[in-house]
């Protein structure tokens, strides 16, 4: 019964975070997240789908480490 409720707390979560992502995109703006499938850090997702590795330097400048075709 645990492990059946957290399964659905997983599923809910990334759902919202799902949802997040698409109100962000539907704004005209990108979505920033972590996804280790991607890689260690910060993912910024743009509204075309493409997803970028970013990280930032010391005056808050983003930097591009890697860049990811269209979300599948």
């Amino acid at each position: 019964m645990l492990i059946e409720r957290v399964r659905e707390r997983a599923e809910l979560i990334a759902q919202i975070g799902k949802l997040a992502i698409e109100k962000a995109h539907s704004a005209g703006g990108a979505a920033y997240y972590m996804d280790a499938r991607l890689g260690d850090g910060i993912i910024k997702e743009l509204p075309d789908g493409t997803r970028q590795n970013i990280r930032y330097d010391e005056n808050w400048n983003e930097i591009v480490l890697e860049t990811h075709g269209e979300r599948s």
